[in-house]
């Protein structure tokens, strides 16, 4: 008989986790406490409006390319994905504004404009961003971690200085840039992390790399329409998909997980998996002589989402804006208006 595998949560990770389960022999169940697959990464409908929910970047295409191959397969067999140009456009207040986009010459021209020498800058700051991300993607993306010890590789020890892991993200950015515009657009990305440039790790400045290098996409349906793409996959494999079960708690028999207790009721399973919140799943699903971290810990800890979003319909198209519409007043606060389609209209949201 196969092994029985449980995996909770029906967003991204959890749908790619739960094919490569099937895919290596294992009976997989998947468990979502919502209506539809794709976690934060999915549609709602309301009022002759699509909205979708989930992220509004599609960034790396090359990590989803190899993992469809993965399975013999081809991203494009279960969505289409459309290169954005420009990238998006950034409002600095006053009337300000500013586009970013494929084109490098125009990128360099750009911070020109903000600085004597800005452009020559920006390249260079770019040119150790992508030193960092190949460092990255070869070196450790696709390693398993079980110990500390195992991140402190050779080439870590020896070029850990370049990599900028014990430099702070503001101060980086301003050996290469002086202008506030140039620095915001070079510290944007952080906003979608949670975290203040000021106390982000330098390392961070790869994602210069990802969004000005590599480019900006979108799945031709929305990031929903993509989350349908790994849901079709994980159907094509056998997994079990179930909606509308939340689970209550994970059951733990000498040590090891034996079952998952929901909504609709129990999962006996040989593996878990859980793609649930960290903090749920320690303080909410695991009995708690198995959690990592005591109780009086989480007490100590902030929990909150790194924004807040609205979701807005709007009958008429608005004039002057791009797809994605950072505002940022100043540096570690950002405003971005994100457009996508619609039933009718436009469909807009607005995160802070």
């Amino acid at each position: 008989m196969k092994k029985k595998a449980v995996v909770i949560g029906g967003g991204f990770g959890g749908l790619s986790c739960a094919a490569l389960l099937a895919r290596d022999g294992f009976d997989v169940t998947l468990l979502e406490k919502l209506e539809t697959m794709g976690g934060r990464a999915r549609s709602w409908q309301t009022e002759g409006y699509n909205f979708d929910l989930g992220p509004s970047w599609y960034l790396m295409p090359e990590v989803f390319e190899r993992y469809f191959s993965l399975f013999g397969k081809q991203r494009s067999d279960y969505y289409d994905l459309l290169p954005l140009d420009p990238y998006y456009k950034v409002f600095f207040g006053k009337g300000e504004s500013a586009l970013l986009g494929t084109r490098q010459q125009e990128n360099y021209a750009l911070f020109e404009s903000f600085e004597d020498g800005g452009g020559e800058q920006l390249k260079r700051y770019i040119e150790q961003a992508s030193y960092k991300y190949d460092v990255a993607m070869k070196e450790f993306l696709y390693r398993d971690y079980r110990h500390i010890g195992q991140f402190f590789n050779r080439r870590l020890m020896t070029e850990g200085l370049r990599l900028g892991i014990f430099k702070k993200l503001d101060s980086f950015v301003s050996t290469y840039v002086k202008d506030r515009r140039a620095k915001q657009i070079l510290e944007y990305a952080m906003v979608f992390l949670g975290t203040d440039p000021v106390d982000a790790p330098a390392i961070y400045s790869i994602m210069s790399h990802v969004d000005l290098g590599l480019g900006v996409f979108f799945p031709e349906k929305g990031m929903s329409g993509a989350a349908q793409g790994f849901v079709k996959l994980c159907e094509e494999l056998g997994v079990r998909l179930i909606n509308n079960c939340e689970v209550n708690r994970i059951q733990v028999v000498q040590g090891k997980a034996s079952s998952v207790e929901t909504s609709v009721g129990t999962f006996e399973a040989d593996v878990v998996v859980s793609g649930a919140d960290y903090q749920h799943v320690e303080t909410q699903l695991l009995p708690s002589q198995y959690s990592s971290y005591k109780k009086s810990y989480w007490e100590r800890k902030v929990v909150a989402p790194s924004m807040f979003i609205a979701y807005l319909g709007i009958n008429r198209r608005l004039k002057g804006l791009e797809h994605h519409n950072p505002i940022s007043p100043k540096i570690g606060e950002s405003i971005s208006i994100l457009f996508s389609n619609s039933l009718h209209g436009q469909t807009n949201r607005v995160s802070i």
